[in-house]
């Protein structure tokens, strides 16, 4: 987004003039703070994410555990002479020695000065460590073919009249750990049987297979567990290239063009490890901009107004399949002859009934601060060129209109970067039902670039992204009561039960600053027997987190 990037540029002009004004001594107050955040640890060449065991506030002794080897699955042992740090500084305070390139085979001190000349010594050590993972990720029973479900350290075979006396069974374990007694070896699993799983650094754990039927939570997830993190380096990103990502079939979908960096590219993943896997075709696709998924994994693109097409909509059916145009405006005056296309939705299936929502630049930024909707029944585009609604309140560059179901009429949430505020709108006549208050919650960074909407084991809730240059985090909040959204952080019991995920320590961190303080949020499908679902967690410039939701009770089974 070059003019975002420019515009900041201006902007911190601005600011940097005004402040040469002569300002009188006793109004003159020196900055005190010399508090290090956000600090984050790559190898030499981008790759990898390591943050410190401590959490923030930082205390003064920092230790950063590097994996003994990388990347994960790997026999590639890694080394701590030349480890790149970043970290987020106060105004004006300084690092000696500057962060950057660093031997960390020992403890190093670094000083950080605030402007004021107050010092905070900080020592940062580097360790490395085996892996002390004993998680047992797949276990599938082989004659019968049955796929067991894992809950915490029990594996549950589901009930059945199929004879499990004399089974062989293949298991996928955490990278580096070991089993036994050998599962390859047929037992009889019509009665518990207990396996040992052994972690690269020695740790050991017992896992029970056992017979019986699991247990939902009524509504809603029981957990959140973290599959895997990539970094920008990991991904292979390009600085403000990857503002989007969709979700489709076993892979994640990350467009790499942008306004400024012209044409269309796009690449998937593997959406069970992070590793890249493709390029997604692109014929016939002019200015692809941000992307977003349907239901049932269909990709839907929008491009940007470089293109020159008018506002264009493209469809894959898979990350396999030639993209089809869905939609062509006539004109530009749904956009305003502005510009559009930087956030992108889908709620519902393409192929059925979906509503398609994307956003122009707000008045802020002199866009036409507009909110696009394409309605699909049965399998097709009611109109190639989208309603178009201006939208009462004013943002800047970004925003992201997100639909709450299939039909033209359902409602919507409108999310703003800045100024921040999330809104919950009447499909049907556009008056506001809620907004999220404005400190939803504690510590905000700098803006909200992406709200993502989806549902599960019957509950509604939002992924968020709150925002700032060097580091990212992902919220959700159960949204099922939509008066719950105007509860502010701290407020009891029923805000604890509406802040149902808090990533604050789990932050993506930007090797590259991201000024443009972008991102977006994907969720993938529920899995065929209902107890889990997906959600990725993109930061530009800074990579992808992945997680998966449960609804299955830990402490019942049948």
């Amino acid at each position: 987004m070059k003019n975002i990037k420019y515009g900041a540029m201006v902007i911190s002009l601005m600011i940097l003039i005004s402040g040469c004004a002569k300002v009188d001594k006793q109004y003159q107050v020196k900055s005190a703070a010399n508090q290090l955040k956000t600090l984050m640890v790559t190898f030499a060449d981008g790759t990898g994410s390591f943050r410190p065991k401590e959490g923030e506030p930082y205390p003064d002794n920092l230790t950063i555990e590097i994996p003994w080897y990388y990347p994960d699955g790997a026999m590639t042992e890694t080394k701590l002479d030349s480890l790149f740090l970043t970290a987020t500084l106060p105004n004006s305070a300084y690092m000696i020695p500057a962060f950057g390139v660093k031997n960390l085979t020992a403890p190093k001190a670094f000083s950080l000065t605030a402007q004021s000349g107050a010092v905070h010594n900080y020592t940062i050590t580097a360790v490395r460590k085996r892996s002390n993972k004993t998680e047992i990720k797949v276990f599938k029973l082989n004659e019968a073919n049955i796929s067991g479900i894992i809950i915490n350290k029990t594996v549950i075979i589901p009930t059945s009249t199929i004879d499990i006396t004399h089974q062989t069974a293949t298991v996928e374990l955490a990278y580096y750990a070991k089993i036994s007694p050998d599962p390859s070896v047929a037992r009889d699993y019509s009665h518990p049987v207990v396996f040992t799983v052994t972690a690269d650094d020695g740790t050991t754990a017992k896992d029970t297979v056992r017979i019986g039927i699991p247990v939902k939570v009524p509504v809603g997830f029981a957990s959140v567990k973290k599959l895997w993190s990539k970094s920008a380096g990991d991904l292979q990103f390009t600085d403000y290239q990857n503002i989007s990502i969709a979700v489709s079939g076993d892979y994640l979908v990350l467009p790499f063009s942008n306004e400024w960096d012209g044409g269309s590219t796009a690449k998937y993943y593997d959406r069970k490890s992070g590793n890249y896997a493709g390029d997604l075709d692109v014929t016939g696709v002019s200015g692809l901009y941000s992307i977003a998924n349907d239901s049932k994994g269909n990709i839907v693109g929008i491009n940007n107004i470089y293109a020159g097409m008018n506002v264009c909509l493209f469809k894959w059916s898979s990350v396999n399949a030639a993209p089809k145009l869905l939609a062509r405006s006539t004109d530009w005056s749904s956009v305003g002859s502005t510009f559009y296309g930087r956030k992108l939705s889908v709620f519902g299936d393409l192929d059925g009934d979906a509503i398609i929502m994307a956003t122009t630049d707000g008045t802020n930024a002199g866009g036409a601060n507009r909110i696009l909707r394409w309605t699909v029944k049965n399998g097709v585009i009611v109109s190639q060129d989208p309603e178009s609604m201006v939208y009462p309140r004013d943002w800047g560059w970004v925003a992201k209109a997100v639909p709450a179901g299939p039909h033209q009429t359902d409602n919507f949430f409108v999310c703003s970067n800045l100024p921040i505020f999330m809104d919950y709108i009447n499909g049907a006549n556009f008056s506001m039902i809620s907004s999220f208050s404005s400190n939803y919650i504690d510590g905000m960074r700098d803006a909200t670039p992406a709200l993502t909407y989806f549902e599960f084991n019957g509950g509604k809730y939002t992924a968020i992204i709150d925002a700032g240059p060097w580091s990212s985090a992902m919220h959700m909040f159960n949204v099922t009561d939509p008066s719950k959204m105007a509860l502010a952080a701290g407020s009891g019991d029923a805000y604890n039960a509406f802040h149902v995920f808090d990533g604050s320590s789990d932050y993506i961190a930007c090797p590259s600053p991201n000024w443009n303080i972008t991102g977006d949020v994907a969720v993938g499908p529920v899995s065929e027997n209902g107890f889990t679902m997906t959600v990725y967690f993109l930061t530009t410039n800074g990579g992808v987190n992945a997680y998966e939701l449960s609804c299955i009770d830990a402490t019942k089974f049948n």
